[in-house]
């Protein structure tokens, strides 16, 4: 009898490491999928900010390029840096 209880408690340990071995690598995984979330979070916040920064951008060339076509004689339009065009006479 106390030789099948030590079978049973062995196989009952056999199957704690297996256990907790499996329980380390699910942790380490864990931690891998944690630091790949972080490093996507960010990412999503770097292509947001651009894609910000390119539409403000945009928006700017948009203005600039009404601002020009209001002044066809491009000879005679010359912006300036200040965003105000400078007209002057032929």
């Amino acid at each position: 009898q106390v030789e099948a209880q030590l079978q049973v408690v062995q196989k009952l340990e056999e199957k704690e490491r297996g256990l907790q071995s499996a329980l380390g690598a699910v942790e380490k995984e864990l931690s891998l999928r944690s630091q790949a979330l972080e490093l996507h979070k960010r990412k999503a916040v770097e292509a947001a900010q651009l894609a910000e920064d390119l539409r403000a951008q945009g928006e700017h060339v948009q203005a600039r390029l009404r601002e020009l076509q209001v002044c066809p004689g491009v000879p005679r339009c010359i912006p300036d840096n200040s965003g105000v065009s400078q007209v002057y006479p032929n």
